[in-house]
Formats: structure tokens, sequence, C-alpha cells
């Protein structure tokens, strides 16, 4: 194409460097001379228009040639021609003028930001103040920016517990035209002062964290003060359901925190189905925790929970064992000791297949009068358990029903005393403790 180019001209203008040729005298300043004429046709066409702009002039000279002449005239001259010039500057710079003051306000508020990264609340919170009381114009990049600096402004100060100054700043802050993710963090903001205030009706408090919600139902922190705000009205099964909104909408960072909190409130949502007789949906909400956590003992011991209550204490021992976990082996321990031999051993070790289990199945043995069984049961359970409450009631237990009344005492206040000093289940039991009892 770049090639065509210059011949595509050629041929266009071909026609007019012929005419000019033709027409035009070869001497250059005859050319000059044919130039000239209509540039005379044209000044003796407006020979009027110029000798009143020349008049003008020469009035204007006539006027200043007095004041030229003395000393107060030449600085009212000077002040004129001044004013004058100023003012022409004015209106040839405005927009440049406007546009480095926008761009200031921008650079000093992306100033403030590196500061509050950095660190530096104090020199932050100045230049966003600075910002904040811009009424100039703004920068086109970020018309904004204004409402953005009360907005972390209100930040810094709920950041220090300061809820009547946040929402000075919030005051500020005029929502209409806000994009989105402003109008987000002003809602986000707003609930955070009333509720750090205090001085707001729970119900109103209540309409407004919902009314946040339903503006912006993805956020996460919304749905999290939402759940906060029905944690402390006590309602297990509206806690559980938020809480799962807040799962649905957690970010990465936060949701393996969000999933165990929504575990706990299914399993409190569960107890209290359970305590309301309501074993439907119990058992409903245990199918929901086997989803959510299906390697945690939470389902298993609300189902436990449920067989328990209906009767049922084999199941219930079947579904704490199924847990494997020293929570399952505390519900089966405290089930045994409100019924004794609900189970046999053999089956007991089936349903829980753990260390401690011997220790549940030692104190049954010693009930029945079995005493070697019951300590060789429970030597085997002192040499791989540590001293876990648990462990340590059973064992006393244990010691006692085989008589040996002095030693569960001892192990009771050394155990009391190693738990003090030393994490629950950090090493084994010792024999000076009284665990391994004296045979008969």
């Amino acid at each position: 194409m770049s090639k065509f180019g210059p011949w595509v001209r050629r041929v266009v203008s071909w026609p007019l460097r012929r005419t000019a040729q033709l027409v035009l005298p070869r001497n250059p300043w005859l050319r000059v001379l044919v130039f000239a004429l209509p540039v005379l046709l044209l000044l003796a066409l407006f020979r009027p228009a110029l000798e009143v702009l020349l008049r003008l002039l020469d009035f204007g000279l006539r006027v200043l040639e007095p004041l030229l002449q003395t000393t107060l005239g030449r600085v009212l001259v000077l002040l004129v021609a001044f004013t004058l010039g100023g003012l022409a500057m004015y209106g040839l710079l405005r927009g440049r003028v406007r546009d480095l003051r926008a761009n200031a306000v921008l650079g000093r508020h992306l100033l403030a930001v590196a500061d509050l990264v950095g660190f530096d609340p104090d020199g932050s919170r100045q230049r966003f103040r600075r910002v904040a009381r811009h009424r100039g114009p703004v920068p086109p990049r970020y018309p904004h920016v204004v409402a953005d600096s009360n907005l972390k402004l209100a930040r810094l100060a709920l950041q220090q517990g300061r809820a009547e100054e946040a929402m000075g700043w919030l005051a500020r802050v005029v929502e209409p035209g806000l994009p989105a993710e402003l109008q987000r963090s002003l809602a986000q903001l707003r609930i955070r002062a009333f509720r750090l205030q205090g001085e707001l009706l729970p119900a109103a408090l209540e309409a407004a964290v919902r009314d946040a919600v339903d503006r912006f139902p993805s956020d996460y922190v919304l749905q999290g003060e939402l759940r906060d705000l029905l944690a402390a009205q006590g309602d297990p099964h509206q806690l559980a359901a938020q809480q799962q909104r807040v799962v649905d909408h957690a970010p990465p960072a936060e949701a393996a925190r969000e999933r165990q909190r929504l575990v706990t409130a299914l399993a409190a949502s569960g107890q209290a189905h359970l305590a309301a007789g309501r074993f439907e949906d119990c058992r409903r909400v245990a199918r929901r925790l086997e989803t959510v956590d299906p390697a945690g003992p939470a389902a298993g011991l609300l189902l436990g929970d449920l067989h328990r209550r209906g009767g049922d204490l084999r199941q219930a021992i079947r579904a704490y064992g199924a847990t494997r976990s020293p929570a399952g082996l505390d519900r089966i321990a405290e089930l045994l000791g409100a019924h004794p031999g609900a189970v046999e051993e053999r089956e007991l070790l089936e349903c829980c297949p753990l260390q401690g289990t011997l220790l549940l199945v030692a104190r049954e043995l010693a009930r029945r009068g079995e005493t070697a069984r019951a300590e060789s049961a429970a030597r085997k359970a002192a040499e791989v358990l540590g001293p876990t409450p648990t462990v340590c009631a059973v064992l006393a237990e244990v010691l006692q029903l085989l008589g040996q009344d002095e030693q569960a005492r001892l192990l009771r206040e050394q155990a009391i005393v190693r738990l003090l000093q030393f994490p629950a289940g950090g090493g084994g039991m010792v024999p000076e403790a009284g665990l391994e009892p004296a045979r008969p």
C-alpha cells in the first residue's frame, strides 16, 4: 500500500500541476506578482475597516502619551497592562490550573494511602483530612477522592473506638452518585459505627443491618455483622442459617474458620431441636453436619445424643464410638456411668476401637468384681494414655472400685499437679502416680 500512495497522489495532482504550468508565467517575479494581486485587492476592499483600526490605535497612543509623561501615569499604565495580562493568562491557563489542583489532591490521597500501608496512621490521618476538606476541582480519573478520604478517616476512627468521630466523617459522604464499592464500604462502616456507638435501638439496628445485607447480599463483612447480631439474640436456628450464608461468601483466607463456626452453630441448633423434642429436625441437622464436616465428630455426637434421648443406648454408644474422638469417648464414659452394663465389654471395644476404651472396659469389669481383668485393662490403658481429665477420673474410679482408695486419692492429686504443669495429654502415666494398681 505504501508503494501505491505516492503514485496515486501524483495522478490526482497532475491536472493541477499541469494547469499551473500553463497559466502561471515562468518568471518567478511575475509569479509573485500574480499571488500578490489578490492580497492587494482584499486590502483595498477592507480599507475602511483598516483605517478605523489605525485611527483607534492612534487614539490610544494619544491617550497614553500624556500618562507616560508622569510617574503616576506610568504606574497606572503598568497596573492596567499587568492586570489585562493576568486576566489573559488566567483565561488561557485556567484549565491547566484546575488539572494541576485536581492531580495534587489525588497525589495527596495516594500518599495518605501509602502512609496507611506503611503503618503510619497519624501521617495518613493528616493527609486524609486535607483531602476531605478539599472543595475545588476533583481529578477526572477518580472523582470520588473526597468521599473515599472521608470513608478512610471513619475507618481509622473506628479502629481506635471513636464511634462519634466516625459518624461525623460518614455524615460528610454524599451517597448518591457513589460507585458500588464505596457504597458497600459506607454501609459496612455505618453498621460498625452503630454497633460501637450503642445508641441505636435493637430493632432499628437489625433493620439497618438487614437493609445493608439486602443491598449487598454477597458481602462477607455485612453477612458477618448480621450473624453477630443474631448470635446476640440467642436463636440457634437462625444463627446456623445465617452462618451458612457467611460461609458461602467467605474469602479463602477465612473459609476454614467460618466453616468451623458453622459446625459449632449446627451442633447448637441440633441440640436445641433435641431439647425441644423435634427429633426429625435434629436428624436433618446431623445429616447436614455430615456434609459440612465429614471427618469431624460433631455429626456422630449429635446422632449419639439423639439415640440416647430415644432410649437406644446401644446405638448411642455405636454413634459415639464411630467418631473415634476423645469427645466421643467422654460421651461413652458419661453414658456408662449413668447406665452401667449397657453393653458388653467386647461390644464396647468393637464400637469404639480406641486405647481409651480400655479404661471404660476396666471400669465395667471392676463394677462386676472381675479384679484381675480390671487391673490388666487399667494397666494397659495407663501405659499409652496421658493425664487427661477423663483418663484421671476413670482411673481413679477404677482404683476405688478395686478397693484402693489411697492410690485413687494420690492419683487425683498428682494428676491435678501434672495438668497444671504440662499440657493435657502430654506424656504417659508413671507408676509413682498410682496408675498401676497393686495386686491384692
